[in-house]
């Protein structure tokens, strides 16, 4: 038996239980981190690096005196083991794919690598798919993963992992994996896009297919091609309007500037911004991203680039 003077008292005990507490809901806190299917790489990594550290100050805090038996410990016993089951659970390692899947897709796209663009892109969108079902909440009749998501999620590491997306994964291979013909289908109009978008943004009228539109005067948020011009102000002339009201904006397509793509989704809510640098680059992102079924675009010239 320790002696009395090395015993704690009941205050310090119930101090260091509390600090115990704190450190396993905290670990606990941060592991819901690791269940939402949209978190980045930025989460996970974070998420992975401050949960083991919780892990060895609640081990540190459970060797001193007493704090093992107290009261509220196999609470904070409770939210350790879950944050360490949240840490090495499979959709965990599903989210560390799919954060560097992303970020392979984006080094992809800078070297308008296609192919491995769209299928970077679709182990990203699997992967989240996966860890959204992981969910257990039986409330709302979500019991996790079933044989046929563990199957699904072991197949798809195997996919990563041919591709070089895990972090036991081989070096990528210059020469890609065989893919099924649909992705091979999409690399192709993905190509097909980029190389319409070379000649600039596409006229806004609904039955013009031209590139190569300027921002215009007095329609909002029009960008039109020389025929189109000449139509609308045909079209506008007899309405008491001043002649030739619509014109191109000095300036207003630069080919070096800040382009803003506004992407919305056309039957509902929601909307997100890309932002760009040439008039190209902003017409193929609005051709090729598609965060909605139903996505409609809109671009504008935040500024150009300054000289």
């Amino acid at each position: 038996m320790p002696a009395l003077s090395t015993l704690p008292t009941a205050a310090e005990l119930d101090r260091q239980a509390h600090r115990l507490y704190a450190v396993a809901r905290r670990a606990r806190t941060i592991a819901y981190i690791l269940a939402n299917p949209q978190a980045t790489g930025d989460g996970v990594a974070y998420a992975s690096a401050r949960i083991p550290r919780a892990m060895s100050a609640a081990q540190r805090l459970l060797t001193l005196p007493g704090v093992a038996d107290h009261e509220e410990t196999p609470y904070a016993l409770s939210f350790l083991k879950a944050a360490e089951g949240q840490l090495s659970a499979p959709s965990t390692r599903l989210l560390r794919i799919a954060a560097t899947a992303r970020q392979a897709a984006a080094r992809a796209d800078d070297t308008d690598d296609d192919l491995r663009v769209v299928v970077f892109h679709e182990i990203e969108e699997r992967c989240r798919f996966l860890v959204d079902a992981a969910a257990v909440e039986p409330v709302l009749g979500r019991r996790g993963w079933t044989d046929r998501e563990r199957q699904a999620s072991d197949a798809l590491q195997e996919q990563a992992a041919r591709w070089g997306l895990t972090e036991d994964a081989d070096d990528v291979r210059p020469t890609p994996p065989a893919v099924p013909a649909y992705l091979s289908q999409q690399a192709a109009e993905r190509a097909a896009a980029r190389a319409r978008c070379a000649a600039g943004i596409r006229c806004t009228e609904p039955t013009c297919l031209a590139y190569g539109a300027v921002k215009v005067t007095y329609l909002v948020d029009s960008w039109l091609c020389a025929d189109c011009i000449k139509a609308a102000n045909t079209r506008l002339n007899p309405e008491g309007h001043a002649p030739d009201p619509v014109r191109p904006v000095p300036g207003g397509t630069p080919e070096s500037g800040r382009y803003t793509v506004t992407l919305y989704n056309a039957i509902g809510k929601g909307a997100r911004s890309v932002k760009c640098s040439t008039p190209q680059r902003a017409q193929f992102i609005a051709e090729t991203v598609r965060p909605f079924n139903n996505t409609g675009y809109t671009i504008h010239v935040t500024a150009p680039t300054p000289n």
